[in-house]
């Protein structure tokens, strides 16, 4: 008998997923599946315990829409590859023609090495793999306007259907399972009993979705950059449904052109905003897709001295754990600081100012803040997070020649005007006027209670904003000299 097996990575829907629609349409039985791999739990430096959590629910959440369907969703713990492994040459042994349905996504080096040799097995056993889409992956390099209209087009393609009915074999196997409340028990850790901002699922990630289009989009192209207003729901609160696929951009996409067409309006200059960085979001994960060696390596050599090297002096640490402990004395930076460790999350612009700040003014490896945001974040992507410090690090990018250096005084008065952000985030801070927090930003005065100023911003800004100029011009000139190499010879 043939046996579709499913495998559910970063894809925990049922809604446009490639992958279910094709293995339930074949008529065959379908075993869906999620491997627990202790590496992501207890070897993978970059662990973060409430995105830990919000993937458990998000399982929780798929096995529960899954037996609205008639079927369920099986948990299976140990060493991805020997899990797979065990599972075939076990149904081989008893009479099953199993084939392996999963989604391409992007991986963090372990993930590669582990889909490779997934498929070499399979191949060796004989047993056929049908990879799908996750997302929009195009497999080629394409100059922008060719990528703008292939991903555009993808957009537009009608959704994978969810299925009625999903029929399902329960299996006696030898393979390590684990059940919802084992899971819950073994990794209790992870499950963090605070309230937390997003609610993990499909239908809750709908529900978000719905709520934002239909109340809380309005002035999102300006409240995006406000970390009050952000926190309050001015942005989608999606991404960490977006992140572990409960969600599809796609469906997002079509959702906010349906509303709009729906209520006979045009797509206004808030919801382009919102397509767009939905498109620039999508952009990075193809971008890693392309080049997975980004996850760890810094983008030119040029810049390999200032952030390969990781290994602080005493100096750069307390520079380094003030930074991780919101403890600078900047009131903005310290403010996301603590939000970050606190809910794992900051809106965009406030996870752009506290990395410049630590790379370019703290003078530290992207690699380590990157780290420690991925360490908290419960929305964290590889794709997104370590492109993201490179590029605010002043890596990426270098024909420009100029950079952004996010100054903490000014975004303080054009990002949270009324202090409603940091005095909610530093306790210290509640009691002082507007005036006094101003002037401690500032670095003119002090706040008694509050902690000082772990540097000058102006003179870093000033000194190693002129090194990373430096380098940036030593990238160009190298590319250019290149360039032109090329041009001569082809002439």
């Amino acid at each position: 008998m043939i046996l579709n097996l499913v495998w559910f990575r970063r894809d925990l829907r049922l809604v446009d997923n490639q992958m279910v629609s094709m293995s339930n349409d074949s008529g065959h039985p379908c075993l869906p599946f999620f491997i627990v791999d202790p590496f992501f739990y207890t070897q993978w430096s970059e662990i973060s315990y409430s995105r830990t959590t919000f993937l458990f629910e998000s399982l929780l959440s798929l096995h529960n829409d899954l037996q609205t369907k008639k079927s369920h969703l099986t948990l299976f713990e140990g060493n991805s590859k020997d899990v797979i492994k065990s599972l075939l040459t076990g149904l081989i042994s008893i009479g099953h023609t199993p084939k392996l349905y999963y989604n391409a996504d992007v991986q963090i080096n372990y993930g590669i090495a582990r889909d490779k040799e997934i498929f070499k097995l399979c191949q060796s056993l004989g047993v056929e793999t049908i990879v799908g889409k996750n997302s929009f992956l195009e497999i080629k390099p394409l100059s922008m306007d060719s990528w703008r209209k292939s991903y555009y087009a993808y957009n537009s393609e009608a959704l994978w259907v969810e299925p009625t009915q999903i029929r399902t074999i329960n299996l006696h196997t030898k393979v390590p399972r684990i059940s919802f409340y084992e899971l819950k028990t073994k990794y209790q850790r992870f499950w963090l009993p605070e309230k937390r901002l997003f609610s993990a699922g499909q239908r809750q990630a709908e529900s978000t979705l719905k709520s934002f289009l239909t109340s809380r989009i309005s002035g999102y192209h300006w409240k995006l950059s406000r970390p009050w207003l952000s926190l309050q729901g001015s942005t989608t609160h999606l991404s960490p449904n977006i992140a572990f696929g409960n969600i599809s951009t796609r469906f997002i996409y079509q959702k906010v052109v349906e509303h709009y067409k729906i209520n006979n309006k045009s797509l206004n200059i808030t919801a382009r905003a919102f397509l767009e960085r939905l498109r620039w979001r999508d952009s990075f994960v193809n971008k890693l897709y392309l080049k997975p060696e980004h996850v760890l390596e810094t983008r030119f050599k040029e810049f390999e001295p200032l952030h390969d090297d990781i290994d602080l002096t005493s100096d750069k640490r307390l520079l380094y754990e003030t930074w991780k402990n919101g403890l600078t004395g900047f009131p903005l930076v310290d403010a996301s600081m603590r939000q970050l460790k606190t809910i794992g999350w900051l809106n965009f612009r406030m996870r752009a100012m506290v990395a410049t700040f630590l790379c370019i003014n703290c003078g530290i490896s992207w690699k380590l803040g990157a780290l420690h945001f991925m360490n908290y974040l419960i929305d964290g992507d590889v794709a997104i997070d370590h492109w993201q410090w490179q590029m605010q690090a002043g890596i990426t990018n270098p024909l420009s020649k100029s950079f952004r250096i996010y100054d903490p005084t000014k975004n303080l008065l054009d990002r949270d005007p009324d202090l409603q952000f940091v005095r909610y985030w530093l306790p210290e801070l509640k009691a002082a006027s507007k005036d006094e927090i101003l002037s401690h930003s500032s670095g003119e005065s002090k706040i008694s209670g509050y902690t000082m100023q772990i540097l000058d911003f102006k003179a870093t800004k000033q000194t190693n904003g002129k090194l990373i100029s430096d380098l940036r011009k030593q990238v160009r000139n190298r590319i250019s000299l290149k360039l032109n190499s090329s041009f001569e010879s082809s002439i």
